[in-house]
């Protein structure tokens, strides 16, 4: 049977979904900023056992992952559970940086702010963006961080922390992980300023930097949608017609597909 991207994703379990889903194909890109590894790895997996090994996930019967529920608190001081609060069942972007920052974090926070303001009227439902601190700040300065940026407050919107393994566990479990992370994690120069989106409903993933067009990050969100569900935004609109060039040459690697 042929899944229909349609229906209720939380209802259709069909096997040829799971199967298709099962693989995540990341942007050439992502590989090039040392961001590949970690969700390949949890596609070409074997079974997983009932609590995922660090920086993986489980995958369900209905084809979903399920990543370990670390705790963090958000900019308000609430505490949330990684995948319970922020990934079941939603849409959303997903950064990492520092409130206070001497590099590209100002760039990547106004390219997203732009970004959400594009999306505007599905931004907080069903669409959120998130940034991960990399550094342990404090909940207050999250907020004054937000204030700053003009982002406290708007709808979808927050930031987000949490101690050391908690924000590594989410990094590598997002893919996002250099070799000799253990050294380097809280370094503002280290992290790879790339954006990861994801639709946990259907198991659809991708990503871009975060320096890119506020329109191509815009057009990551809306294209997580199924074609006969997705959005229609004027300035993601105008980039559908451009489309991807085929590699000449290029011939696709088999599926991987991690065995049940």
């Amino acid at each position: 049977m042929t899944a229909n991207p349609c229906r209720d994703p939380g209802t259709d379990a069909s096997a040829s979904r799971r199967a298709a889903l099962r693989t995540l194909l990341l942007p050439a890109g992502v590989v090039a900023f040392g961001g590949g590894a970690g969700l390949s790895r949890i596609a070409a997996g074997a079974s997983q056992p009932r609590e995922a090994p660090f920086g993986q996930a489980r995958i369900e019967s209905d084809g979903t992952r399920t990543f370990r529920n670390v705790e963090l608190h958000d900019q308000d001081g609430r505490r949330v559970r990684f995948h319970d609060d922020l990934v079941r069942d939603r849409i959303f972007a997903a950064t990492f940086g520092y409130a206070l920052c001497p590099g590209i974090c100002r760039r990547m926070a106004d390219n997203m702010r732009a970004a959400s303001e594009l999306l505007g009227p599905i931004m907080g439902d069903p669409v959120s963006f998130y940034s991960f601190s990399l550094a342990e700040d404090t909940p207050s300065r999250l907020r004054e961080e937000m204030e700053r940026r003009g982002i406290y407050g708007r709808p979808g919107w927050r930031y987000l922390t949490g101690p050391t393994e908690a924000i590594r566990e989410i990094r590598w479990s997002f893919g996002f992980y250099d070799a000799g992370e253990e050294d380097t994690l809280g370094s503002p120069g280290t992290h790879t300023a790339m954006v990861r989106f994801g639709n946990h409903r259907l198991d659809s993933w991708n990503s871009c930097p975060s320096l890119a067009p506020p329109e191509t990050i815009a057009a990551s969100v809306v294209w997580l949608f199924p074609s006969c569900r997705r959005p229609s935004l004027p300035a993601v609109d105008r980039l559908r017609g451009s489309g991807a060039q085929r590699i000449p040459g290029f011939v696709p690697p088999a599926p991987l597909v991690a065995q049940r």
